[in-house]
């Protein structure tokens, strides 16, 4: 009985470890946490490193919804809310959200 339990445990701790991390969140660890107050230069490394993980999400977004117009939607729209999640109050930074995030026209 304590073999068959073992057994279950292992399968269950396998099934847990196995899974994946989601590669938008991978990168966006890999930026490194919240610079210091008045670090200018790593708060502009950090905000680029995690703009480019936003731009690499939604294009691998994009790659999984080429036929769907919906789907692109979506990508683009979750783009531009990662985005504006990070501007806080900043009025400005929500702005160009807006402008880099938007849909082209086709």
């Amino acid at each position: 009985m304590l073999i068959y339990m073992l057994f279950i445990v292992i399968g269950l701790l396998e099934c847990v470890l196995a899974r994946s991390i989601p590669p938008y969140d991978l990168c966006m660890e890999g930026c490194g946490d919240d610079p210091r107050p008045g670090d200018i230069a790593e708060t502009r490394r950090v905000e680029l490193c995690r703009d480019q993980c936003n731009r690499d999400e939604r294009t691998r977004c994009l790659a999984a919804n080429e036929d769907s117009e919906r789907g692109k939607r979506k990508c683009w729209n979750d783009a531009r809310d990662r985005c504006i999640d990070r501007c806080g109050n900043n009025r400005e930074c929500k702005q160009v959200c807006r402008a880099l995030h938007a849909q082209p026209a086709q």
